[in-house]
């Protein structure tokens, strides 16, 4: 099962081990936000909110260097390889339209209009122009991470300059990944790509250790996309199971 996919094929495990742990990590930060949302959970508030940002920079920041070593990789290729990443944008913005409906009708509140799903999918296309500015993206970076401080502060009656960070007040959504300050932290990604992968090669090698955890966990690496369309489904159900209907949800 663990050792379906060959490193040697071109992955980096040291990637997917990175990507494993946070996706792991996310599958853990949503249940919790689960007994939050549909249990009125409220233990520990403080841990839980830093465990889910440094899950989502975890995620975002590898998602960045990952994008690093395709697109290095791609244009050796094909100088323009655009018709690769607008099927990329397609299919996780597609997937993040289908969240949105989904959560419209089956929650009370807290739609998901622009989640991680919808921010992948935008930052595939939007991390193009950054691709040839190397390790100065980190410039550009810390420019949306510091950015978001002032467009945070911005608030309309309209849900359309959601992607940006801008929303109405006393918004709330169950999952939110503004471009600032997100993609600064793919850039930031990016930036240590163009300096660990530089023309999508490693600089140093890395063996494989092939134990158990670390082979199970970079299955999950590999597998992310897979695992985040079906867990939130897996874990509701278990609740229903057990409880035999949620507040909040309705089926």
């Amino acid at each position: 099962m663990f050792d379906s996919e060959i490193y040697s094929s071109g992955r980096f495990w040291e990637v997917d081990f990175v990507r494993g742990i946070g996706i792991l990590m996310m599958v853990i930060s949503n249940f919790v936000t689960d007994l939050q949302y549909f249990l009125d959970y409220s233990e520990h508030q403080m841990f839980w909110k830093v465990f889910a940002y440094t899950t989502a920079s975890i995620f975002v920041f590898i998602s960045g260097l990952s994008f690093w070593i395709s697109y290095s990789r791609s244009i050796k290729k094909n100088p323009r390889p655009y018709k690769k990443y607008l099927k990329r944008f397609a299919k996780l913005f597609g997937l993040g339209i289908l969240i949105t409906i989904t959560t419209k009708v089956l929650l009370s509140s807290g739609t998901i209009y622009f989640g991680i799903l919808h921010f992948l999918g935008v930052a595939s296309l939007l991390a193009i122009p950054f691709y040839r500015f190397k390790e100065k993206n980190i410039f550009f970076g810390v420019f949306f991470l510091l950015g978001s401080l002032i467009v945070s502060r911005i608030t309309v009656n309209s849900l359309f300059l959601l992607p940006i960070g801008i929303t109405p007040s006393k918004f709330f959504t169950l999952d939110y990944f503004p471009i600032f300050p997100w993609f600064g932290v793919y850039l930031l990604g990016m930036t240590i790509g163009s300096l660990l992968y530089p023309d999508g090669m490693r600089r140093i090698n890395l063996n494989f250790p092939k134990i158990l955890p670390v082979k199970f966990i970079c299955w999950a690496g590999r597998h992310t996309l897979k695992i985040y369309i079906i867990h939130q489904p897996i874990l509701v159900g278990l609740l229903l199971l057990i409880y035999g209907s949620l507040p909040n949800l309705s089926l």
